[in-house]
């Protein structure tokens, strides 16, 4: 996907754990619990090359932010739902009528994000089948009645994750704008509380070329997005 990386030297274990979300795996989450909390550094190296420096992982505040974008993953695991109804957001009890539908098919979903009269929820693909779906999504149909419903099953979620996004104005727009101009449509974007990351919603056929087009604002030909 991106030739010749940028080295990650060093990054704290909230970034580890937000782009591990999106498919940076290197760590059982529970195993990491007791260096968590006992703020121990874990240096991970490359197997294929051990003297090689290797990814120091920190506590938050022995990191020296040098640019706002540590790293940036994606996965294709995902699926969406997307719901339009004309005054959604003046009904009470709309969304808990969807979560006992959820309950009921033992699917639990990723994300919800919603607009005044939109609702998209965000589920992990490898906990459904297509049974589960036809009839999970019938259940909702006859339950809530939306005006237009879509099941979208080539969902892809991009994180670009970074501690120096607190401090850096317009990052949200260094994201977008490379994909704009690449005709890349955006269909979700999130930024966690922390606000060391973001997170974009994506068709799976154009996850790839929006990883590279983030990647190379970021790293490669702006350098403006790295003070």
């Amino acid at each position: 996907m991106i030739d010749n990386p940028v080295p990650i030297g060093k990054m704290t274990f909230r970034e580890m754990r937000e782009l591990s979300y999106a498919g940076f795996s290197v760590f059982n989450d529970e195993a990491i619990i007791p260096a968590i909390q006992g703020r121990v550094p874990i240096n991970v190296k490359n197997t294929n090359n051990p003297a090689a420096d290797g990814t120091l992982i920190v506590p938050e505040d022995e990191l020296e932010v040098k640019s706002p974008v540590t790293g940036i993953t994606a996965s294709n695991r995902f699926a969406a739902l997307y719901l339009h109804r004309y005054l959604l957001n003046k009904e009470a009890g709309f969304t808990r009528k969807i979560l006992n539908i959820l309950y009921k098919y033992n699917v639990s979903y990723e994300h919800m994000p919603s607009g005044i009269d939109d609702l998209t929820i965000i589920f992990d693909n490898s906990q459904l089948d297509e049974q589960t779906i036809k009839q999970m999504c019938a259940d909702i149909r006859d339950t809530v009645q939306p005006d237009a419903m879509e099941w979208i099953d080539d969902y892809a979620i991009i994180m670009v994750v970074g501690e120096g996004m607190r401090a850096r104005i317009g990052t949200i727009d260094n994201i977008i704008k490379p994909l704009a101009d690449n005709n890349i449509a955006v269909h979700m974007i999130n930024q966690g509380a922390s606000r060391i990351s973001i997170m974009i919603g994506v068709r799976e056929h154009d996850a790839d070329a929006a990883i590279q087009e983030i990647y190379s604002n970021f790293f490669l030909t702006n350098s403006e997005v790295l003070v």
